[in-house]
């Protein structure tokens, strides 16, 4: 009888050790389940493992650094909430160390994603100037705009705020907003347009990859003047790595096709070269003249004034110098003031000067402002 309880005893033992080891709750075979999967590269699976690290499901305690490389995984298989819930995780500082810069990182990659709750968040960095993003009301109207679009409450609030207290702001941004949105159909126009405001900085934050990214969009669409300003991110070396072949490339591809500004900047180029190529200049100008490009109306003036690759024509030089002078373009102002002012080629209007003497001068030239006072 004492042997057999003693046999009772040890199996007993032994299957509550066997059940100690080997025996798992359905929380844990999920998440094994779950890691399993997420290891072949199913990136649903990936999102579902970092949560469970995160909430701890399954497992002894949460782990954070493994739910952030899960979410990153997740993130980078294109699952934008999984890009979300990164940011939080850097943005609180509980399970991970807080870092705002990594968080604004994968808040952009979500607001881009179109995830509405990050895109508030993202325009909350931009009102604050959070995580090396500068603050920047435009831009943070912008991504609240989206938050609104996509049902985010606190974001409809404050847009209704910005429209009261700026409307201006607010009619700029849903102006811009709504050219965005006809880049999803392929505008070119569109394109062109959210690229140059990238580029310049107005009304949203510079941002030099973002205007390369939209300018190549509006070129696809054979938009000369998108050439023109890849160009110029090429040759400067923003947004792109520098190339200055392919700056002359989309350069001379721009002003083939009839684009002013390209054209103007090839008839610089010429008239600057050593030597100077006059004749190529003057074709350049001219062109762009012809284009209603002002300071290729005023080169063109300035050619024809001196016989610079082409005959000397003061009438002519006149001509080009009025068109550029009547878009406000103060240099032609000041050299037709001058012309009028002095009688140089022409019977002296001292009437005619003034006039446009005082037009450069209201515009800031100190020249023509001198000339005037000493009159």
């Amino acid at each position: 009888m004492k042997t057999f309880l003693k046999l009772l005893l040890l199996v007993l033992v032994a299957a509550g050790i066997y059940l100690f080891v080997f025996y798992k709750t359905p929380q844990q075979r999920t998440f094994e389940k779950t890691l399993a999967a997420a290891r072949t590269g199913d990136v649903q699976a990936a999102m579902d493992v970092a949560a469970l690290y995160a909430s701890g499901t399954g497992l002894p305690a949460p782990d954070g650094n493994q739910a952030a490389e899960w979410y990153r995984k997740a993130a980078a298989g294109g699952q934008m909430q999984a890009a979300w819930q990164l940011a939080q995780l850097y943005t609180q500082g509980k399970l991970v160390k807080q870092d705002l810069e990594e968080a604004a990182v994968y808040l952009q990659a979500a607001a881009r994603g179109g995830v509405a709750d990050a895109q508030n968040e993202l325009a909350r960095f931009y009102t604050e100037g959070l995580g090396g993003l500068s603050a920047h009301p435009a831009e943070a109207l912008f991504w609240q705009l989206q938050a609104a679009a996509g049902g985010n409450e606190a974001a409809q609030t404050a847009v209704q705020d910005v429209q009261l207290e700026n409307p201006q702001l607010y009619e700029e941004i849903s102006r811009f907003s709504e050219v965005f949105k006809q880049t999803e159909q392929g505008d070119g126009e569109a394109a062109l347009e959210v690229g140059q405001a990238f580029a310049s900085g107005y009304p949203r934050a510079r941002n030099a990859e973002d205007a390369f990214y939209w300018l190549s969009k509006a070129w696809q669409a054979q938009l000369p003047q998108a050439a023109y300003e890849l160009s110029q991110l090429y040759q400067k070396g923003e947004g792109v790595e520098k190339d200055e072949a392919k700056a002359m490339e989309l350069l001379g591809a721009a002003a083939q096709a009839k684009n002013p500004d390209a054209q103007y900047l090839l008839g610089e180029m010429a008239y600057g070269a050593n030597p100077p190529k006059y004749e190529d200049a003057f074709a350049w100008f001219s062109n762009a003249a012809a284009g209603g490009q002002a300071q290729g109306q005023y080169m063109t003036g300035f050619m024809l004034m001196q016989g610079q690759g082409t005959p000397k024509s003061i009438d002519l030089a006149i001509k080009f110098f009025r068109q550029a002078a009547e878009q406000n373009y103060v240099a032609a102002q000041y050299v037709l003031g001058q012309i009028y002012w002095k009688g140089l080629g022409v019977p002296a209007d001292k009437k005619e000067g003034e006039q446009w003497l005082r037009r450069a001068a209201d515009n800031g030239n100190a020249a023509a402002k001198a000339l005037l006072e000493g009159k």
